[in-house]
């Protein structure tokens, strides 16, 4: 089964790969002489707006991410998995092709909406737990910063 995001089996992401990306940049931003805002220590450039876009758009920020390192294999292929159905097949579960290419979601609270779901059926200590929190985290940072929490 697909969820509005992607692939509901998220095993294959692992929670600590999801971090390494923040500890090894932030370590090495920091200015010694004076501490930075957590905001202005840059992510890559930021240039999707995970709180309002498409699918095709997230799908293709998601590449983005991944090819910058940002985000893993399994991350990747966890949001655009959906997308890539629908392009494949011209519709899943009701969303057609023309509203993946045009209505805009906000990706990291449908992601929270999801990970609600997920906990109620699995518990909270699952790896599939784990991992929606690893990623809706890095997604957090990159959209607002480093003091953005789950």
């Amino acid at each position: 089964m697909i969820n509005p995001i992607g692939i509901t089996n998220y095993q294959s992401v692992s929670a600590t790969q999801s971090s390494q990306y923040v500890q090894k940049h932030t370590a090495s931003e920091m200015n010694d002489s004076h501490a930075e805002s957590a905001n202005s220590l840059s992510f890559p450039d930021r240039t999707h707006d995970f709180t309002n876009m498409t699918l095709e758009e997230q799908s293709k920020a998601a590449q983005d991410l991944y090819d910058q390192g940002v985000i893993s294999m399994g991350e990747h292929a966890f949001m655009t998995g959906k997308y890539g159905l629908i392009e494949h097949d011209g519709q899943l579960g009701g969303t057609t092709l023309a509203q993946a290419k045009s209505e805009k979601i906000n990706v990291i609270d449908t992601m929270k909406d999801n990970l609600a779901a997920v906990k109620s059926q699995a518990g909270g200590d699952s790896e599939v737990v784990k991992n929606y929190h690893s990623l809706i985290r890095k997604l957090e940072v990159y959209q607002f910063g480093l003091n953005a929490s789950a």
